[in-house]
């Protein structure tokens, strides 16, 4: 799992990034080193030296962009980063990977306001400046993976009123990712029984899991819209702001296994710190939607899980305690915020 941390050194590292032709703060290379666009047909047809630039005539339908892909945390290399190409002039987003030294190169339409982003499955995510991409021209874009948010230890419940075959299938954005699960979630989602008790049987296994169990990257657009305005002030840190935070669930209506989960989970993998700030997150259909077959609603609670110092909630959340008669299920999840482990 990842998390977030703001240090000075990114700071000074974004402060010196910068943005000619797309260019997106990068590690410690000076724009002015080079340029950002290059016209690949400067020295006419014919004339690249057999680096394959000019060979062929450009029939002005696509554009170049290339670049280096670092972060998070330095300016290492990213191999295996997901970049990211998207603009109101596509219909769908363009991708590709980098390779083993961080590198990328994507060939897309030409088009004006287009955003380059970088991803990795850890659910770390890059800014991105509008970018023209000019017909016919290659575009260096450096990217810095700057943050990392991803939502942890989701605990899933489902109480149908007789034992059912049920299918489970998260609905998220494409640059997400589940990096954890238990049963391993598969493109198709979870099948298998869905028990009375909250418990889960999966398809072609004999053990009963006591729910299901996954963690999800949260892409930039998801991490920037958790409502940090309505939450609890903890005063206190160690075991102590655990147990606290099962009491926060306690006035959802969790149950008091639920409760326990939630303690088991995080008595020792809380990051310490002096004191939280807890906002509540009740709508996360956004962050990780839920399609289940046959039909089962389910209230869902996630903590967004902020280190005190930032504890200045605008005002006082009013818990609603969830329906939990018929069939139906639970879940709650966390998302640390700006905490280090």
């Amino acid at each position: 799992m990842m998390f977030k941390t703001h240090s000075a050194a990114i700071a000074t590292l974004l402060s010196l990034s910068a943005l000619s032709v797309g260019y997106i703060g990068c590690g410690d290379k000076d724009p002015d080193e080079s340029d950002d666009v290059d016209d690949i047909y400067e020295d006419g047809p014919g004339e690249g030296e057999g680096e394959g630039e000019g060979e062929a005539e450009c029939d002005g339908t696509w554009s170049l962009l290339r670049g280096l892909v670092t972060g998070p945390y330095s300016d290492d290399p990213t191999p295996n980063a997901t970049v990211y190409v998207y603009g109101d002039a596509f219909d769908s987003p363009y991708t590709t990977e980098t390779d083993a030294d961080g590198m990328y190169e994507l060939e897309v339409p030409p088009a004006e306001d287009l955003y380059v982003e970088a991803y990795t499955s850890e659910g770390c995510w890059s800014f991105s400046e509008p970018v023209d991409a000019i017909e016919c021209v290659e575009h260096t874009v450096d990217i810095y993976i700057e943050d990392c948010d991803v939502a942890d230890k989701p605990n899933l419940y489902l109480y149908p009123e007789q034992d059912t075959p049920t299918r489970v299938r998260l609905e998220l954005d494409p640059r997400q990712k589940v990096v954890a699960s238990i049963p391993p979630y598969r493109p198709r989602g979870w099948r298998g029984v869905a028990h009375t008790d909250g418990t889960w049987t999966e398809r072609g296994r004999l053990k009963r899991d006591p729910f299901l169990f996954y963690e999800v990257s949260l892409a930039n657009w998801q991490a920037q819209s958790l409502q940090r305005v309505a939450g609890w002030c903890i005063p206190f840190g160690g075991e102590a702001a655990v147990f606290e935070m099962a009491d926060i669930l306690g006035e959802y209506g969790f149950n008091a296994q639920e409760r326990d989960d939630f303690v088991d989970a995080w008595i020792h993998d809380l990051p310490k710190a002096d004191s939280y700030a807890v906002y509540p997150q009740l709508d996360v259909g956004p962050f990780a939607g839920l399609d289940i077959r046959p039909a089962l609603p389910v209230d869902r609670l996630w903590l967004v899980v902020d280190h005190g110092a930032s504890c200045v909630p605008l005002q006082d959340p009013e818990p609603v305690l969830f329906d939990r008669s018929g069939a139906h299920g639970v879940e709650w999840g966390v998302v640390l915020g700006d905490l280090v482990r």
